[in-house]
């Protein structure tokens, strides 16, 4: 209020005046130019020749990079630092020298790497190119195996099955001769080749895709299980009509219990085939488990059940024990090469099950 109004008023100074000289700018790199000068034509008279690299790499005293010579001082309003062509060609060529001598080390380099690289690639290749030819080694020797193997179950399958069959109808037909060789043939032929061929040790189906054994598998058993069932529906037919009571013998409880089972069996085949459709309600690792299981336990009873058969006194009356024992050796042969594989996977699944639940 009683101040003089000059007081109030900040003093104002000039704009220009806070900005940095230019020409200053320009004498100070001026400056540094003539010492480098200098410098260079004092090394050159002691015989000390600066290298190019050395030259370009002179640090700008105001912005703190690395100028290509001489240094420019133009954008700050300074003038072109003086130098002869001569120099500036020298300058330049080194540059070019080293540049190129730097692709050229680059070049090399990444030869070297791609060399390295292509080496690598072909010992991969040649690795895997042995490791595949080893595998078909092993699988023709294993197919060589199989073969022998296959041959000698099919012949023991079809014969004991063929030897039932020849000795229901050897007399007469009845109602009574449908149930052996529906039972023997739905599983000692039809059961084994459904469980051989989704177990892989099938020679005619073990290079087939994993659908088409599937295929194979479910339409197998589907037959066997029909034969099955015609077979039970027979020999209970018979049983009713000469008036005898069921399931009296140890046959006939094994029976029992094997058609039950079998038919469960098929029924978790169903839910296996389907396992996807149905994972909101059972998981498929489950389904596969149950199904593996109780088909094991099923075709190991069908072949206990055919072995009692064999020793029943309807087959007594005819065949001596020698033949009823090699008759059970061959049945035993076929369950164990048709149910190793398919227990291994069983115990294999078993494991998942407990290490994906706890």
């Amino acid at each position: 209020m009683g101040k003089d109004d000059r007081e109030s008023q900040p003093s104002a100074v000039p704009y220009d005046r806070l900005l940095p000289d230019a020409g200053s700018t320009a004498d100070l790199l001026g400056a540094q130019q003539n010492n480098h000068d200098a410098a260079t034509a004092a090394a050159a008279a002691a015989g000390v020749v600066a290298s190019p690299r050395e030259i370009r790499q002179t640090r700008h005293p105001v912005y703190g990079t690395y100028q290509n010579g001489a240094r420019h001082a133009t954008s700050m309003g300074g003038e072109e630092p003086e130098g002869t062509s001569a120099e500036h060609e020298q300058l330049f060529a080194d540059y070019r020298d080293d540049d190129e001598n730097d692709e050229r080390k680059d070049s090399i380099d990444e030869t070297t790497v791609t060399g390295e690289g292509m080496m690598d690639r072909a010992k991969r290749n040649t690795s895997n190119r042995n490791a595949n030819n080893r595998t078909v080694e092993r699988n023709a020797t294993f197919s060589r195996k199989l073969v022998l193997a296959n041959v000698l179950i099919n012949v023991l399958m079809f014969g004991v099955a063929g030897f039932i069959t020849y000795h229901c109808f050897n007399h007469a037909m009845v109602l009574f001769s449908w149930h052996p060789t529906f039972m023997s043939i739905g599983y000692l032929i039809l059961m084994s080749q459904a469980v051989l061929t989704m177990s892989g040790a099938n020679y005619f189906t073990h290079r087939c895709q994993h659908r088409t054994k599937v295929f194979l598998h479910w339409l197998l058993q589907a037959v066997a299980g029909v034969l099955i069932s015609i077979a039970s529906v027979c020999i209970f037919l018979n049983k009713v009509r000469l008036g005898k009571p069921h399931f009296q013998t140890l046959h006939g409880i094994f029976g029992l219990v094997t058609v039950c089972l079998t038919l469960v069996s098929i029924a978790g085949g169903v839910t296996t085939k389907y396992a996807f459709q149905l994972r909101h309600y059972m998981r498929p690792i489950y389904s596969k488990l149950g199904h593996g299981i109780v088909g094991t336990v099923s075709y190991l009873l069908a072949t206990v059940t055919i072995s009692l058969g064999v020793y029943s006194r309807w087959f007594q009356e005819d065949n001596d024990a020698n033949v009823r024992l090699t008759l059970v050796i061959a049945i035993g042969t076929v369950a164990l090469y048709v149910i190793v594989t398919p227990i291994a996977n069983t115990v294999q699944r078993i494991r998942t099950a407990v290490r994906t639940t706890l």
